[in-house]
């Protein structure tokens, strides 16, 4: 008997993931039938989207707004899509305002479709109440982060499944790593500090000062401070033109491998909040993270019910990567905590010891993320 899935994804990462997952599908089941909506990843693996997903990959209020027509016809779409082939289980990745729209409409329509939250919308940051209006359309929901599932159960959300992180694949996709000290002429002597400023135009504007300025304190106390950047393709111009006077003549990179290489090789770390900080984590590098969202970041600090912003902090338990956020996302708070995280031997191996159970805790034994997902979608048929 032949199993039908329906899958949607609405942006590139979702993509990634739904052509993973399909992969993984395949490998545990021959007779299987996946439609719905997908970029050139799921199309590689055979799904022919029922539109393309671009349609539907808008960010932002002022993207969405002009094309709100537009989003709600392709919201009908996928929900006559559905209705009409009557699938065994929908897996709807991430892209929350698009999937739980449809989400909403096929479960009120036919109530005995299958359907899974794949990605967890962040209910343990703001609008935990958003886990109980979930339970109403999402049958599950799959996980990346091990304390999600609690989150989930705590506020009366439908059940959640923690499948580990896809991260942690990516890195063990590029092992071996290159070895950094050579392929950029590293001195023995010299002392490398990654810096990562941010991904978004206002988080470097904002963070390039203030690093600027701990760096340059950390350059009057000690020698051969070697910063390394790690680029990003749609802000690397402005990066490099905003720390070209940084002392100690900064290294960048822009090969994802290189990236890890110089992780592996740094002695610490100067970070900006989000995603960075969990590739760091899983290198074991001792790390400071700062940021300062301004206005709308002390109203987020002041409402979110967790001890930290900085999600390793939170999958640790422990205050692993000191945080600066807000008014503390200062360079006289941060560079004597960075100088001694460089310098001090002790401080350095603390730190370390406690980011070597990150990577341990970001998977599930013995299965990889897309394994587990499929295995557990295939489980509700």
């Amino acid at each position: 008997m032949t199993h039908h899935i329906m899958m949607i994804a609405g942006e590139t990462s979702g993509d990634a993931l739904g052509a993973d997952l399909m992969q993984a599908l395949k490998r545990r089941e021959n007779d299987i039938m996946i439609t719905g909506i997908g970029g050139p990843k799921m199309t590689a693996q055979g799904l022919a989207s029922i539109f393309p997903m671009s349609e539907i990959a808008v960010m932002g209020l002022k993207e969405i707004l002009p094309r709100l027509p537009k989003l709600f016809k392709r919201v009908d779409d996928a929900v006559t899509h559905a209705l009409a082939v009557e699938p065994d289980v929908m897996v709807l990745i991430d892209s929350p305002e698009f999937n739980h729209r449809v989400a909403k409409r096929v479960k009120a329509k036919r109530p005995q479709t299958k359907i899974i939250c794949y990605v967890a919308p962040h209910v343990w940051a703001w609008r935990r109440g958003r886990a109980a209006k979930m339970r109403r359309y999402f049958d599950a929901v799959m996980a990346f982060l091990p304390f999600e599932p609690e989150v989930f159960e705590t506020n009366n959300g439908p059940p959640c499944h923690f499948v580990g992180h896809p991260i942690v694949d990516r890195l063990e996709a590029l092992e071996p790593l290159p070895d950094f000290a050579k392929k950029y002429h590293l001195k023995a002597h010299d002392v490398p500090l990654a810096v990562l400023p941010g991904s978004r135009i206002s988080e470097v504007k904002e963070l390039v000062p203030v690093f600027g300025q701990v760096l340059r304190y950390l350059d009057g106390r000690m020698e051969n401070l070697r910063p390394i950047i790690p680029l990003v393709p749609h802000m690397a111009d402005l990066v490099r033109e905003k720390t070209a006077n940084w002392p100690g003549k900064p290294i960048y990179v822009e090969d994802e491998a290189d990236k890890f290489a110089a992780f592996q090789t740094a002695r610490a770390a100067l970070a900006s909040s989000g995603t960075a900080t969990m590739e760091l984590a899983l290198s074991g590098l001792p790390t400071v993270v700062a940021y300062n969202m301004g206005l709308m970041g002390d109203l987020l600090v002041r409402i979110m019910p967790v001890p930290s912003v900085v999600l390793v902090n939170l999958i640790l338990d422990a205050p692993a990567m000191p945080e600066f956020l807000q008014d503390r996302c200062d360079a006289r708070e941060i560079a004597p905590v960075m100088l001694e995280m460089l310098q001090n031997d002790e401080v350095n191996a603390h730190y370390r010891a406690m980011l070597a159970g990150f990577r341990p805790a970001m998977r599930q034994q013995g299965e990889k993320p897309a394994d587990r997902a499929a295995g557990f979608t295939l489980s509700l048929i």
